[in-house]
């Protein structure tokens, strides 16, 4: 067996692994996505409640509104470490993809260069075959000539 034939098992496997972590991280990054979301809605609704203009409220209502609007920006601030924890999560799959890809591009290359170097042994031995084949031809027609008298 060829060196670049056995060579094709562990670039499969290294392509297989590429894949794998790209899957893993097109998860990661939908999840970012959806946490950012969720991070957007809250904050608008958060603007959209501290803004709202109040009618004559007694005081227990405005300690009721501001106890929501504390809880309100805790969730923001709880949402805003998710989504910070999860763009970790997502720039340390992406730096997995990127050795996972650097590792197959090296199994590529070394495959190529086993297949180079497998072509010029087998056109050098290609090449011999028929330098070979042109001498046999040649001395069988100059034996052919002077069996037959030298007449060309």
């Amino acid at each position: 067996m060829t060196q670049s034939k056995r060579i094709d098992p562990l670039l499969k496997r290294a392509q297989d692994h590429e894949d794998e972590v790209a899957r893993d991280l097109a998860e990661r990054q939908r999840t970012l996505d959806t946490h950012l979301s969720r991070l957007d809605e809250l904050r608008r609704y958060a603007d959209e409640y501290a803004n709202a203009q109040m009618a004559a409220t007694s005081p227990a209502q405005l300690l009721n509104r501001r106890a929501f609007l504390d809880r309100l920006d805790s969730a923001v601030a709880q949402q805003r470490q998710t989504v910070d924890h999860n763009r970790e999560k997502v720039e340390a799959e992406r730096a997995r993809l990127i050795l996972a890809s650097r590792d197959k591009a090296v199994l590529e290359q070394l495959a190529a260069s086993y297949r180079a170097q497998e072509k010029v042994v087998t056109d050098r031995r290609d090449q011999r075959e028929m330098d070979d084949l042109g001498a046999r031809r040649s001395r069988l027609a100059r034996r052919e000539d002077t069996d037959t008298g030298g007449t060309p």
